[in-house]
C-alpha cells in the first residue's frame, strides 16, 4: 500500500472521528470501504502516531479523548487538553 494511501486514509478516519458520528465499527467500514478488521488497523496505528481513540456507546461512535486533528493525515495535533467524557 502506497504512503500517500495510508495518509488519505487516516485523514477521512480523522474527519468521521471529529465529526462524532461514526457509527458503529461495521458502519464506518461500510462507508470508507475497507473491512472492519482493516479499520481497526487504522485506528491503532493512529494511536500508535498518539491519538487516543475509543469507542462509546452512548453516541455510538469512536471519539478522541482530547481535542485534536491530524495534519497531513500522519501527525496528531492537540488543540485542547480537555478530555472528552466516555
Amino acid at each position: 500500500m502506497a504512503q500517500h494511501e495510508v495518509h488519505k486514509t487516516i485523514a477521512l478516519i480523522d474527519t468521521e472521528i471529529r465529526g462524532k458520528a461514526t457509527g458503529s465499527p461495521i458502519e464506518l467500514a461500510g462507508r470508507l470501504c475497507m473491512s472492519v478488521r482493516m479499520l481497526y488497523f487504522y485506528i491503532d496505528m493512529m494511536t500508535s502516531l498518539g491519538a487516543e481513540i475509543f469507542f462509546s456507546k452512548e453516541t455510538n461512535s469512536f471519539l478522541y479523548e482530547e481535542d485534536g486533528y491530524f495534519k497531513d493525515g500522519i501527525r496528531w495535533i492537540v488543540t485542547s487538553k480537555v478530555r472528552a467524557s466516555k
